[in-house]
């Protein structure tokens, strides 16, 4: 009822949210474009489709995941990314730092028509949401399309968390539909835990991995040439109350220090008030949108443009950032510490409390509270320069210990949501759920998991039985392997195929065809997967099916040691093969001598990922090594004409597991 009413009252506001944006328009006539995206009318190209979706709601956010953006275009370059975001500002950035190599659009206002249309036309297989932008009509669409949902650089403040609770009948599934949830801090991860998300990892703040290229330096000193001679002030990101501050301090400082102004208001609406206080004071100014390199005189730069913040830090010996003399909770302070810049701030930080807090302990930041504090500060800086090159020192080692988040993040988000796969479909025939990849299958029925359907088509190409019998298929060009999941053990002689009742994504041939996606997309040796089936039998329980691709002239393990030993060049791929699979934190709940294949050129690959997953490093890494040597035993206990000597073969495994 409560989640009606939620969509109700959202509908009825579009109009009232329209003109906001309208008026709005008035300062930045960026807000009057593209209006109808905001309502889910989105023209996407083809080639956006199916892909990953980012959304940064704002320049904070768009300037943290700039890195995460970076890596995957690096890494994935035929992975289509749109990246979303509610501001014109955080629009002007992402178009200037990433052009057409991903798609930007804005966010849809988050009522039923909106919501359905972007997801329609955007078709997502995956998206990654920074910091705490949560809409819960678009959730719940993204939960019924079971498209995956992860919570990236989250932050969770403890009146935050309030707020949440009074809240939780509307957010309660929300959170429970996370993937995932990685946090910044383990404070804020235990307050979403307490809200109900599953899954919550804590991986650091993106905002720690910022770099400055030797362009950006070189672009700094070029600028800044005709007045090198200068200390260069930077105020960034400031606001309305503090520009006025800002230039009382300007006019002290002035008279004893020849120091360069430059002033980076937070919002483009507020470039020409900054404009008009400067000449309401007399004083000379320049707009970086006019020039190429500063001029030889005493005039403040008004820095009018997007995307050049690093840049200005290079240049600047001291910085102050804005929002943080009035009560907008401050911004982010990296940047400019990154660049080398002396950082000054005023209280209000709630925003990045625990930044903040880091860096006053380590005496990288300095405190003002007003226009006179704001002289003392900046006039000692510029005195001492030892004093401003130890504070800079302190702040940028705080800035190393914390790097590495980006990475961390991005493998944590592509565990939990890639489908490896983007040409993935789902489709629900009554009780049938399939999941299939139409770049092998375009369409994929119940036929298709009947051995009966393939041998019609004369398309059988061979079997294997074991417990139950794998049918080996050859579609066109494609092979494949279609194998339907039994119990085993003592429940297996009651039950012979059926279990218990679960949701479809975490049914076993459901869970196994998006696992084995995700590892595909990793670069791990294991098959592909092409189709898997639910069906739902009786009240309380369903039966599963998996086709996955045939590994061309692969032979398992045990095969192969029947006919002859390995060399130590195959045991040593063999382990590195499974080091690559531990590396990813991949748990394999069944590696034996059955799993493991080689393949005609002697490349290794591990199939059979039933009841597998990611893990946390732990003893089951050592624990997977001695069930694979168990089963090795095992077999040569059976078999005298075993090819396997375990003084020989297992140690050439552990140097390869080693090695990698």
């Amino acid at each position: 009822m409560l989640r009606r009413l939620y969509a109700a009252l959202m509908t009825a506001l579009v109009p009232l949210l329209v003109l906001y944006f309208w008026l709005r328009g008035r300062k930045d006539p960026g807000y009057r474009q593209h209006l109808g995206e905001r309502l889910g009318f989105t023209a996407t190209k083809a080639e956006y489709q199916g892909g990953l979706l980012i959304h940064s709601v704002s320049v904070g956010e768009t300037l943290a995941a700039k890195g995460l953006i970076a890596q995957l275009l690096a890494e994935y370059p035929m992975l289509p990314i749109t990246v979303t975001c509610m501001t014109p500002t955080a629009r002007r950035l992402i178009e200037a730092r990433f052009g057409d190599r991903v798609n930007c659009v804005y966010f849809p206002l988050d009522y039923p028509g909106a919501v359905k249309r972007f997801i329609e036309r955007l078709a997502p297989q995956a998206v990654w949401l920074m910091e705490t932008e949560l809409w819960p009509r678009f959730l719940d669409e993204l939960k019924r399309r079971r498209i995956p949902v992860a919570l990236l650089n989250a932050r969770l403040s403890q009146p935050s968390a309030a707020g949440y609770r009074r809240l939780q009948a509307l957010l309660r599934p929300v959170w429970q539909q996370l993937a995932l949830v990685s946090a910044q801090t383990q404070a804020s991860a235990r307050r979403f835990r307490a809200l109900g998300a599953p899954a919550v990892t804590v991986d650091g703040n993106l905002k720690f991995d910022v770099t400055v290229t030797d362009e950006q330096r070189c672009q700094a000193r070029t600028f800044f040439t005709a007045v090198a001679d200068k200390p260069v002030w930077l105020c960034a990101s400031t606001h309305p109350g503090e520009h006025e501050i800002i230039l009382d301090a300007y006019a002290k400082i002035k008279r004893a220090y020849d120091v360069q102004l430059v002033i980076a208001p937070r919002h483009p609406e507020q470039f020409e008030r900054v404009a008009e206080l400067l000449n309401a004071a007399g004083v000379d100014f320049t707009r970086r949108s006019e020039i190429t390199e500063m001029p030889n005189d005493d005039s403040v730069l008004i820095a009018d443009s997007m995307g050049e913040m690093l840049v200005w830090s290079c240049a600047a010996d001291i910085s102050f950032v804005g929002g943080s003399l009035i009560e907008r909770g401050g911004h982010n302070p990296l940047e400019l510490i990154a660049g080398g810049s002396a950082v000054l701030s005023g209280r209000s930080v709630y925003n990045f409390a625990e930044i903040y807090q880091q860096l006053n302990r380590a005496k990288g930041v300095r405190w003002v509270d007003d226009c006179d504090t704001l002289v003392d500060q900046v006039a000692e800086l510029l005195s001492d320069s030892n004093t401003r090159q130890q504070q800079i020192a302190a702040a940028q080692k705080v800035l190393l210990q914390h790097k590495g988040a980006t990475q961390r993040v991005r493998e944590r988000a592509l565990q939990a949501t890639f489908t490896g796969n983007f040409m993935v479909k789902t489709q629900t025939n009554g009780k049938e759920f399939i999941k299939f990849d139409s770049a092998v299958l375009p369409e994929c029925e119940a036929k298709h998991f009947s051995p009966k359907y393939w041998q019609q088509q004369k398309a059988i190409a061979g079997n294997s039985t074991g417990r139950a019998t794998v049918w080996f298929i050859q579609q066109g060009d494609h092979g494949m392997l279609l194998r339907h999941y039994y119990r085993g053990g003592l429940v297996g002689k009651v039950n012979k195929d059926r279990f218990w009742r679960e949701p479809e994504q975490q049914s076993r041939a459901i869970h196994e065809f998006d696992l084995l996606g995700k590892l595909v997309e990793l670069g791990l040796p294991v098959p592909k997967p092409i189709a898997a089936r639910m069906i739902k039998t009786g009240l309380f329980s369903y039966r599963a099916d998996i086709l996955v691709e045939v590994i061309p002239g692969a032979i398992d393990v045990f095969r192969l040691l029947r006919d002859k030993p390995l060399t130590a060049e195959q045991w040593q791929t063999l382990g590195a093969a499974v080091k690559q699979m531990h590396n990813h934190n991949v748990y394999h709940s069944d590696l034996n001598c059955h799993n493991l294949m080689l393949d005609d050129q002697d490349k290794a690959w591990i199939v059979d990922f039933d009841k597998c997953g990611f893990k946390e490093p732990d003893q089951w890494k050592q624990d997977n090594l001695a069930r694979l040597k168990r089963s090795l035993v095992k077999e040569k206990g059976k078999n005298e004409s075993f090819f396997w000597k375990e003084n020989r073969d297992w140690p050439e495994f552990l140097t390869g597991y080693e090695k990698s």
